[in-house]
């Protein structure tokens, strides 16, 4: 059995013991000691770590009444050994956990919101409610936690036997305990069955903020930080809107509008250069159309533009083959590729998807479709008058053999 200071004291950092055992393992190896300040992964709360005689423990775990720290170096039964711990990471995952007590502990007084999952990892933790909060319920859920931090109210902790847990009111109580149990209360906030590491007082906690979150099956996944790491997402996102707020040259707390403002300018903007693009489209189709190469009773239309969208592309392909019946082979070089649409009026019987084939290989290309429609990308290319002189040759040819 080993004894756990960290019940005894949060805060201590340091210990002498004794190693009881030491085992081989795939990875280095596992030392048992009689006592120690590290806390073992548990409680949904990751590891401590720390070192032995100045050799680095990476990872902690139970084993029964037994705690085994993972290291690379073996030692022997009886050795005496100095254990240290990494106060900063405990500060952290105390603060987490703590907050996470808070958080749980008000969703359920406030909301009838239970805790039904709950997991810390190294830079965020997120809590699983069982009900939907609104924006508004979440904020209010928020500054509640952070006045329970700012009243710098007692964390206390109880030990009793499993089977007194049914004639204590708590707010959860983890299955299938046996033995000696660890309460941990906070103020009038919360009260759970708990084996994690917490602060002393809700003041130790610093600071909760919730980051984000989303509906998660039927309730809510939260993301939430506390104390420096809460206090450094603050200064992210202050960090943000400062910049925000520099390049819109306007206070801090009009930021807002000014994006909103702009937002709507910008969508203002795109439905003038749709009405436009439009147009203008419209009547590149009619100057194509009527100087296009008419082979039989379907007009063949190979164009190339520069930095149209597959979207543009794909409207004009469209306006060329509803206007008059034929083939429209188009391309538009972006910079970065040259993407091709290539469509065909209701009647004609040469298959489009056969055509995308022929282009994919006259340009390195990718791409594919239907019948009437295919599209495709290739590498932007430099020069494409060969290259549509070509297709040029190869759908007469398709086109006369019909």
């Amino acid at each position: 059995m080993t004894e756990k200071l960290y019940y005894q004291n949060i805060w201590l950092d340091r210990c002498e013991a004794t190693v009881c055992g030491c085992e081989q393992t795939k990875d280095g190896y596992a030392v048992l000691l009689d006592r120690t300040v590290i806390f073992p992964e548990g409680g949904g709360q990751p590891s401590d770590t720390g070192s032995i005689n100045g050799v680095p423990v990476s990872a902690a775990f139970e084993r029964g009444e037994e705690i085994w720290n993972c290291v690379q170096t073996p030692f022997c039964e009886g050795d005496k050994v100095e254990v240290t711990l990494d106060i900063e990471r405990r500060r952290d995952h105390a603060q987490q956990h703590s907050g996470e007590h808070i958080i749980s502990g008000l969703a359920d007084k406030l909301y009838g919101a239970h805790n039904v999952g709950f997991h810390m990892a190294e830079d965020y933790t997120t809590l699983d409610l069982d009900a939907q909060l609104t924006d508004e319920q979440l904020a209010a859920l928020e500054r509640a936690a952070n006045e329970v931090v700012q009243r710098d109210e007692p964390i206390t902790y109880a030990f009793v036997h499993a089977e007194d847990l049914a004639d204590i009111k708590l707010r959860k109580t983890a299955k299938g305990l046996q033995g000696e149990v660890r309460i941990v209360y906070i103020a009038d906030a919360d009260s759970c069955t708990c084996c994690g590491t917490h602060c002393k007082t809700t003041g130790e906690i610093g600071y909760i903020r919730f980051s984000s979150w989303q509906n998660y099956k039927g309730g809510i996944r939260l993301w939430f930080l506390c104390g420096m790491r809460a206090v450094e997402n603050a200064m992210q996102t202050r960090a943000i809107v400062d910049a925000v707020a520099k390049r819109f040259s306007t206070k801090t707390e009009e930021v807002m509008a000014s994006v909103v403002r702009q937002g709507d300018e910008l969508s203002a903007l795109k439905r003038e250069m749709k009405l436009r693009t439009d147009a203008l489209l419209t009547y590149r189709c009619a100057a194509l159309l009527t100087a296009a190469e008419k082979i039989g009773d379907t007009k063949l239309v190979l164009h190339q533009e520069e930095r149209l969208s597959a979207a543009d592309l794909k409207l004009f392909t469209e306006k060329l083959t509803h206007t008059e019946k034929s083939i429209a082979v188009l391309f538009s070089n972006t910079g970065d590729a040259l993407l091709y649409q290539i469509a065909a009026s209701p009647g004609v019987k040469l298959s489009m998807r056969e055509v995308c084939s022929a282009v994919n290989a006259a340009t390195g290309g990718r791409g594919g479709g239907k019948d009437d429609f295919a599209q495709g990308s290739a590498k932007a290319q430099p020069g494409m008058q060969e290259t549509m002189e070509q297709l040029r040759v190869y759908l007469r040819a398709a086109i006369k053999s019909l």
